[in-house]
This record gives structure tokens, sequence and C-alpha cells, in this order.
């Protein structure tokens, strides 16, 4: 899915009489609806010869993809049952999932605080993401309160918060909040480094967006 793939198709004349004022057309077709089409004039075509053209286009997000070739004549056929023919794709899913984390005071705040963290979650498509995870564990120092979830199903042990959903469609979004107090028993700064992370059954074409991180100062 989300891949530009090139497709060819052939014209055969299979009679024994030159074909005149050929004309070729091929429909690519998806779940959605037509993806494009193409007409090719081929003009004549000798007995036993052929004709060979090429159509691009972009696999999109959920399949089948279907391919129908048509091609008509003005010459008399004595058979046209094969004028037509259809081949079917399989379509590869692939969703780029992207998450972003950021904290609403990320710096300067005291000890003893309350913040929060908002973990945005992405899905760039070309296809629906299957089983979707969001894991954050917060660091020690940073003590959950609450943690909800927009489009995901939360849960929360410890520290550890996850967010899941069966899928997330192309083009939506999500967000995992989680509300935390602030401690720092030391008369020190400290910074703490927060990393969310999200996986999903669908492959992903750019993992590298899978993470994010959040700092926030004590």
């Amino acid at each position: 899915a989300g891949s530009t793939i090139t497709a060819t198709v052939t014209f055969v004349n299979q009679g024994t009489s030159t074909a005149g004022d050929v004309t070729g057309t091929v429909l690519i077709s998806g779940p959605g609806g037509t993806l494009t089409t193409a007409v090719y004039t081929i003009g004549t075509l000798a007995p036993g010869a052929t004709s060979t053209q090429t159509i691009s286009f972009v696999v999109p997000g959920s399949g089948p993809v279907s391919a129908t070739s048509t091609v008509t004549t003005t010459t008399p056929e004595s058979n046209t049952a094969n004028n037509s023919g259809t081949d079917t794709m399989t379509v590869n899913a692939s969703a780029d999932l992207t998450v972003v984390k950021t904290a609403s005071t990320p710096n300067g705040t005291g000890a003893g605080a309350t913040m929060s963290f908002a973990i945005v979650v992405s899905n760039a498509g070309p296809s629906a993401a299957a089983n979707v995870t969001v894991t954050d564990v917060v660091p020690a120092g940073l003590n959950v309160l609450s943690a909800s979830g927009n489009g995901l199903t939360v849960s929360v042990s410890g520290n550890s918060i996850t967010g899941t959903t069966a899928s997330l469609a192309s083009g939506a979004t999500a967000t995992l909040t989680i509300v935390v107090s602030l401690s720092n028993a030391t008369s020190a700064t400290l910074g703490y480094t927060n990393t969310a992370s999200i996986t999903s059954t669908t492959p992903d074409p750019t993992p590298t967006n899978n993470t994010s991180t959040a700092t926030v100062t004590v």
C-alpha cells in the first residue's frame, strides 16, 4: 500500500485477418472506486501480432485492486468472449504511525506540583493500523495521578501506562494524557526524561518516528 506500481497489458490478435481500428482500455479500481484508467489507440494489428501497454497507479490502503482490460476493433470478429479480462491483486497494508509527546510545564516546575504529558498518535496511512499500542513508563520521581485516552483504551500498572485501540484509521489521531505530581528529595535540580513509544501489527514504512521524548526539570 502507498507504493506506485506499473501494470503491463498485452493485446493480441488471435485471428486470421488484420484487425483495424483497434482500441485497448484498462481500468484500475479498488474498494473506493476507480483509481485510474487509460485508453490506447493501437490502430491495425496483424494476425498473431501483439501490442504491449503499461499503466501506473498508486496502491490504495486496502484491497483488492482489479485491473480490467478491454479491446475493440471495427473488423468483424468470430469470438468476442475473450475481448475483456480482469486480474485481481491483493494489497499489503502499510501504516505510517507517528507519536509526539509534550509536557505541559517542562521547565522550572517546583517539587510537589502537578503537570501532564500529552501523547498524540497519528496515522499517516495509507492503510488503517491494526492493534495499536502506546506505551509510556513514567520515571521514578514522577508520581502518576491519572491517565486517560481519547480514542484509546487506557490501563495503568504502577508507573507503566498503556493505551490501545484495535484499529486507527488512515488520517486519524488518538491522544493519551498522563497527569503526574513531581517530587524532589534533594536540593539539586533534577531532570526527568520520559519516552513514549507506539507499535502496531500493521507494517510501518517509517519506524523512526515511533518514539517521542519529553523532559521536565524539578
